[in-house]
């Protein structure tokens, strides 16, 4: 049983936060002469609001205890009540002017939050009731509430501090998501509440109880992603992900009987599979080809579910078989704002000395802890990234300048990614195996881990840190250049250990070389746990706060 005075303190703490919050964002959408930017504040702000209500409903349904075990709920406990006290103490200076008497309930203003935000009448409505409020109430308090409420800078603070405790609340969710989801799993059972529940799915819950349930079931992947009678052109090879068009034949039964064909611009990646073992009957054969096509149709589901959750990977569309080439066409849509042009992979912007110098310091290190994060995702669901390599990590074209998006990079290389429990579907090939594990290429039946995908995250980070593909730094190195798989890391580990901290620090040195020694693989057996020292000991490490340690 979690402490119940300390979950009553977080309950009333946030509900608190949660009223002057409510009060400082009905306040800026009311002011006069608001401009575009000042909109965009109160819009952004509203979303944060609105988040730490279905967080306090969540909370206070779950009576606190949010991971299902007791040890994980007091440790959880501690770090949401420190978010909580700093955030209440962030909007310290709104508090005496927000008062508490006169706000409503936490339950029925977030409703009328929730239409202001999506520009109803409402807003205009009450555009002058705020300020009449607070004019008939003090004169004085209406004039510091003016002064506190219109400066520009002091709300744009404001938010960011917010964002930062909303964040951070969002983290501590995930690391207890992650146990719960574990624990569903051994015992067998349905995540359908969860993925139901109104608040989970403000918090983004419901989305990763989706992701575990596709992943443990793919026999119950109700969508066919298949797409039959369809054609596909691409404009170039060379990209992992490239630009194409794919041509679908109308059924006669259509609507549009008329219209014999449609063409839609998407983003392609192919994945090849082996021919079938020589002397397999058609039995044998027709079976193998069945789980196939379901494992794919299951990869294009996940990919589909995390690409429209911004988990890091583009939206799957579809995939097409193309049986004569022994490879399926996996099909992304074209994200908004984004150019019809084949994406750059981080791979050939570290090679190409033009593409090079769009990236800053500060960008190189964003990338790091993005590519970083987005791989702890994944393992949240116990579900491991099969040869990660910087050819795999692709940055869409702006629609406005056709430069490379950098602050949104999307992870690609889909074959590769697999349960744990699984089978492996991809081989092998000469072009990542300076990504992976020596384990892997020494032993033929070895079973694929997190720790092996740190690996591969540990070589990406060199790479970016040095600003040299891995291919580059081997051919640096002096003779004799090391061959085997085993020496290839040691190398890499020098490296980094001798390089890195001049370069981007001595904590990101000790994230690389940590992903490199593998040397938390004795925490990857729970997938709460493990996230937990990922976060600590790799994410937090890649940070440019970290450059002073």
């Amino acid at each position: 049983m979690v402490e119940l005075a300390l979950v009553l303190n977080i309950i009333e703490a946030v509900k608190q936060t949660y009223r002057v919050a409510q009060f400082v964002f009905e306040t800026v959408k009311s002011a006069r002469n608001e401009d575009v930017e000042r909109q965009q504040i109160a819009t952004d702000f509203g979303r944060e609001v609105l988040f730490l209500a279905s967080f306090e409903r969540y909370f206070e349904k779950a009576h606190g205890s949010i991971a299902y075990d007791q040890a994980l709920d007091e440790l959880w406990l501690l770090e949401i009540d420190q978010v909580v006290r700093h955030m209440k103490l962030d909007f310290s200076d709104y508090e005496k002017l927000a008062g508490t008497d006169s706000q409503p309930s936490l339950e029925s203003s977030t409703s009328s939050l929730t239409l202001l935000l999506k520009g109803s009448g409402l807003a205009t409505r009450e555009k002058s009731s705020i300020t009449q409020r607070l004019k008939d109430g003090n004169t004085r308090i209406y004039t510091a509430t003016k002064w506190a409420l219109s400066n520009r800078q002091r709300l744009q603070a404001t938010l960011e501090k917010f964002r930062k405790r909303n964040k951070a609340l969002r983290k501590i969710l995930q690391f207890a998501m992650a146990g719960i989801l574990q624990q569903i799993a051994q015992h067998g059972q349905d995540l359908k509440s969860l993925q139901e529940d109104k608040d989970a799915v403000a918090l983004g819950l419901s989305t990763w109880a989706e992701i575990k349930q596709i992943k443990d079931q793919p026999e119950h992947v109700e969508n066919d992603w298949s797409l039959k009678d369809s054609t596909i052109n691409t404009n170039d090879n060379a990209s992992v992900v490239r630009l194409g068009d794919v041509c679908t034949r109308m059924p006669k039964s259509s609507m549009l009987a008329k219209i014999r064909y449609t063409k839609d611009a998407v983003l392609v990646e192919y994945k090849t599979y082996p021919p079938k073992p020589e002397g397999l009957g058609s039995s044998e054969a027709e079976e193998m080809n069945f789980r196939l096509d379901r494992r794919v149709n299951q990869l294009a589901s996940l990919l589909a579910t995390s690409g429209s959750n911004a988990l890091g990977t583009l939206p799957c569309k579809a995939f097409v078989k193309e049986a004569d080439q022994r490879r399926y066409a996996f099909l992304f849509n074209i994200p908004e704002g984004v150019s019809e042009a084949s994406p750059d992979s981080l791979h050939d912007m570290i090679e190409s000395p033009v593409l090079g110098r769009l990236w800053s310091l500060s960008a190189r290190f964003k990338l790091a802890s993005d590519l970083a994060t987005i791989m702890g995702g994944f393992h949240m669901f116990e579900w491991v990234v099969k040869g990660f390599q910087s050819q795999s990590v692709v940055f869409c074209k702006s629609l406005s300048d056709k430069a490379p998006q950098l602050s949104k990079p999307f992870l690609a290389g889909f074959e590769y990614i697999r349960p744990i429990s699984g089978s492996t579907v991809g081989q092998l090939s000469g072009k990542n195996v300076l990504y992976c594990h020596p384990d892997l290429q020494e032993e033929s039946n070895i079973e694929f881990s997190k720790i092996h995908d740190l690996y591969s995250l540990g070589v990406v980070l060199l790479e970016i840190g040095l600003w040299l593909t891995a291919r580059q730094l081997l051919q640096q190195t002096r003779p004799p250049r090391p061959s085997t798989p085993a020496e290839i890391r040691e190398e890499y580990i020098r490296k980094a250990s001798s390089k890195l901290p001049l370069r981007m620090g001595k904590s990101y040195a000790e994230a690389v070389v940590a992903c490199l020694e593998s040397r938390h693989k004795h925490q990857a057996i729970r997938s709460d746990v493990f996230l937990n020292v990922f976060d600590q000991e790799i994410v937090q490490k890649l940070s440019t706060k970290r450059l002073l340690d």
